[in-house]
């Protein structure tokens, strides 16, 4: 648990960094930054989407639920790919809003196949601040 604590928050440093590089750093950068916001945006909400394709691994899922579980951990990454087509504005607002709702489907998934209760308690903080520096970074 302390690992993925650790590592969860210390992937929160590029959100946050690249945000106030997007919003205060230098005019030139700023342009940059929202670009490598974007692009790890992308990235993370891929990832939040493969845990549900480990979990599914690790717990030998089956018939509708593994075709659930597996079809549901493709959606983020498509997703986020739909997300880059666009403005770089609109692409930082689809992916905060792609996050948020990743964290939705967690806590339905929570009710059949519940995640320790750290998990969601770090979904809950990481969802939050990646969002809304996305949508910071948007603005």
């Amino acid at each position: 648990m302390r690992a993925a604590w650790t590592f969860g928050l210390a992937g929160l440093i590029p959100f946050v960094g690249l945000t106030f590089l997007a919003g205060l750093g230098p005019l030139q950068w700023q342009p940059v930054a929202q670009i490598l916001l974007a692009q790890y945006g992308a990235l993370i909400t891929a990832f939040v989407g493969a845990l549900h394709w480990g979990r599914a691994v690790q717990s030998g899922s089956e018939g509708g639920a593994a075709w659930l579980r597996y079809g549901y951990s493709v959606v983020p990454a498509l997703w986020a790919w739909f997300a880059l087509q666009f403005p770089i504005a609109l692409v930082l607002q689809l992916l905060a809003a792609g996050l948020v709702a990743c964290l939705a489907v967690d806590l339905a998934f929570q009710r059949v196949q519940p995640w320790p209760g750290w998990m969601i308690r770090l979904r809950l903080v990481l969802t939050t601040v990646a969002a809304l520096s996305l949508l910071a970074g948007s603005l």
